[in-house]
């Protein structure tokens, strides 16, 4: 008699425990699908991400700060404009206030100036690299928004995920319940295993509205880095494949520093420190102005100067002296301060390197240990919890166990669930996480180390 039970037990908890299997368990395949590639159904990350990029105020405004530094006069060659002029030369004292009452002379002037060659050039090479370091940190603005939308959408997925477990184990306590109150009526049981079953539910259904306000909060967030109303639902794939990281860090380095988009924004940097210490340098050499004249001779006093006057023109060239004693500290200090930006510049880039590559590390680490962890939840923990679980209910109904124990197993097999998939989020995220300290795509990534191992 116990064989039979023990027998009907077993098959009992196999059915009741086959959809929970199925849904939140998965096994790892030998070859992934990179998630960057999967298809997903409803809002797809693909789809979500594309939204990103294209409608995060962030990102529009870094762009505008890009257009904004290309179309900067800087860019441009030009001169300083000209400086026209016109003189009422010998005016009589009477005709005030017209100029031009018996007026005598009137002479017409116009100059420009010209840098020393080699200036123009400077400046605009400084304003280039200028533009080049916004144009890197709009790259990593840019990563930085992409691992938000996937971590959110992977918070989604564990939230769904969990939603998903508490409703399968909502029907699987329910099951529990009358199994309790079966035993009870045969006398194999007590009121109390009924009781703490049907305690144990109502924290299921608690638990449940909990994770539903958790799920509209992070749609709410996600929505935000979206630009959209934080109302607006999205729907989340049931069912997503991690991509293989099987790199080495030194492979991860290998690509590291010619490919992160802040380590090209201070490298852009540093050539614009470069470029503002020629232009000081140039400021040693003079500028030019030329300029010339033209006098239209109205009317001279008989025998003035031999007689009357024609008309005629002159023409002027002159340049400053920037080293002369009263204004050589000004260009001096200019030159002592441009040294000193070039200073500040490359050492920010040594730790920003440094930082970089030590946050690469981090990451591709994290990634490792949650692969790990990800393969002995679903291949260890999960089966055996399993295992535990129909074994202590077959105990119970064949009056071998109590009811304590079989809620104990029951836990248990519930937190393997939550955990493994948990393990599989926090392995999405880290490398989401990794794409954004790399500053490329796993399948970047992927297709870098590649290249680099043909060479």
């Amino acid at each position: 008699m116990f064989r039979t039970h023990a027998y009907l037990a077993v098959r009992l908890v196999a059915s009741l425990l086959m959809g929970n299997a199925s849904a939140g368990i998965h096994e790892m395949p030998a070859a992934s699908i990179a998630v960057d590639t999967l298809t997903l159904s409803g809002n797809s990350l693909p789809d979500l991400v594309a939204q990103a990029l294209k409608n995060n105020r962030g990102i529009k405004a870094a762009e505008f700060q890009v257009k904004s530094l290309h179309s900067s006069p800087g860019h441009t060659w030009y001169l300083e404009p000209p400086q026209a002029g016109m003189e009422f030369y010998q005016a009589p004292i009477k005709s005030f206030p017209n100029p031009v009452k018996g007026q005598m002379e009137i002479d017409y002037s116009l100059q420009q100036s010209f840098p020393f060659p080699g200036k123009i050039s400077a400046r605009i090479d400084s304003e280039h690299k200028h533009a080049e370091m916004s144009e890197s940190e709009l790259e990593a603005l840019k990563r930085k928004v992409i691992r938000e939308v996937k971590t959110d959408y992977y918070e989604l997925y564990l939230l769904d995920r969990r939603v998903e477990i508490n409703r399968q184990n909502q029907a699987l306590m329910g099951r529990l319940i009358e199994i309790a109150r079966r035993q009870y009526e045969v006398g194999m049981g007590h009121q109390a295993d009924i009781l703490r079953a049907q305690t144990e539910l109502t924290q299921l259904k608690t638990d449940s509205l909990t994770l539903a306000q958790s799920r509209k909060a992070m749609e709410g967030m996600l929505n935000a880095v979206l630009n959209r109303k934080t109302t607006q639902p999205v729907s989340v794939s049931d069912s997503i494949v991690p991509a293989a990281v099987d790199w080495s860090y030194a492979q991860v380095e290998s690509v590291l520093e010619s490919n992160h988009p802040n380590l090209k924004a201070m490298k852009a940097g540093i050539r614009m420190r470069e470029a503002e210490k020629t232009m000081a340098d140039k400021e040693y050499w003079p500028d030019f102005v030329v300029g010339g004249s033209y006098k239209d001779m109205l009317r001279m006093p008989s025998g003035t100067h031999g007689g009357d006057l024609r008309d005629y023109w002159s023409v002027m060239v002159s340049m400053n002296i920037p080293i002369a004693f009263w204004s050589l500290p000004k260009y001096q200090a200019g030159v002592v301060q441009s040294k000193a930006n070039l200073s500040q510049a490359e050492e920010e880039y040594g730790d920003m390197r440094n930082m970089v590559f030590a946050r690469a590390q981090e990451a591709l680490l994290k990634v490792q240990s949650s692969q790990e962890l990800v393969r002995i939840s679903r291949t260890v923990q999960v089966p055996q919890a399993k295992q535990a679980l129909e074994s202590t209910l077959a105990a119970y109904q064949g009056g071998k166990s109590e009811f304590m124990a079989l809620l104990d197993a029951y836990r248990m097999s519930l937190i393997a669930k939550e955990n493994s998939e948990t393990a599989l989020m926090r392995l999405l995220s880290g490398q989401a996480e990794l794409e954004e300290a790399v500053g490329l795509s796993l399948e970047e990534i992927r297709n870098k180390i590649s290249e680099g191992a043909v060479k």
